[in-house]
């Protein structure tokens, strides 16, 4: 199935040394969207004066979302809002810890609802937990300021104490997203809007003009071969790249939408479509 894409690529040339924190804030992502897009490690904080910074706002929405609720795709580490059956805007992920203790804190796919919503929640730790006394309201806590339980036991969307982790496999199962944003998701969503977390690695899609993209993301809890899903995809979309490295810009999982038919250096496409839509 194709996604719609929208957005645009952004090339953003630091006049000085900034924090990559605050450029994935600005634009709605986390610094693991950065980091994969540029080829950063992604314990990369800064970026110098001089450089020409990606910002992937070029994204594939996903097939067949629910007119009320998210779809968060896991690999993507991004959930989808849509209401009355319009996007209206994404929103950057923490998601489960993908090896700790066998993999059994790794977030679980699967089609749940929104049960519940509440402002500045106190966190009654599970049995994981060292300690077990409850956790109330304010910087200690780690659920944030906001609470958006799921359906699925124990687990919700919420915001962190710490900023720095959106993006990143470190929960034991929620999904964390920056306090800023989460005050604006939390109120928009409503309980009894569903939430679809998907595990998509790879995605096809077209925009307005009808030019065909494809885009692929780190398989994180190694489940299937990002590599192989994106070469799989290709071949199903029985469209010809234009590129001979195809495969080879397949195995950066950059996380960026590529057109299936575009020719020349990627870098320039990018430019290119930076300018044009």
């Amino acid at each position: 199935e194709w996604g719609r894409v929208m957005g645009q690529p952004l090339f953003v040339p630091p006049k000085a040394t900034v924090e990559l924190s605050d450029i994935a804030l600005h634009h709605r992502l986390a610094v693991e969207h950065l980091a994969f897009a540029n080829g950063f490690p992604i314990t990369t904080m800064r970026v110098s004066a001089g450089s020409s910074l990606l910002v992937p706002g070029l994204r594939i929405l996903p097939p067949r979302p629910p007119s009320n609720g998210l779809v968060v795709n896991l690999p993507e580490r991004l959930a989808y809002f849509f209401r009355d059956g319009r996007f209206r805007g994404y929103y950057p992920l923490s998601i489960g810890d993908e090896a700790l203790e066998g993999g059994r804190f790794q977030t679980p796919s699967g089609t749940y609802g929104v049960i519940e919503k509440i402002k500045n929640p106190t966190w009654y730790p599970p049995a994981w937990a060292k300690d077990r006394r409850p956790v109330p309201p304010g910087p200690n806590n780690p659920l944030g300021e906001r609470w958006i339980g799921l359906s699925l036991p124990r687990t919700g969307i919420h915001g962190t104490n710490d900023p720095l982790n959106v993006g990143n496999s470190v929960t034991h199962g929620c999904m964390r997203t920056h306090p800023a944003l989460l005050r604006q998701l939390y109120e928009q969503i409503r309980v009894g809007d569903t939430v679809r977390i998907e595990y998509e690695v790879a995605r096809l899609g077209r925009d307005s003009q009808g030019s065909t993209y494809i885009v692929n993301f780190p398989d994180v809890y190694k489940k299937q071969s990002s590599l192989a899903r994106a070469k799989g995809l290709l071949k199903q979309s029985k469209i010809a790249p234009g590129r001979d490295n195809i495969e080879e810009i397949f195995k950066l999982e950059l996380g960026v939408p590529v057109k299936i038919r575009g020719q020349g250096s990627l870098y320039e496409e990018w430019i290119q479509q930076s300018h044009s839509f």
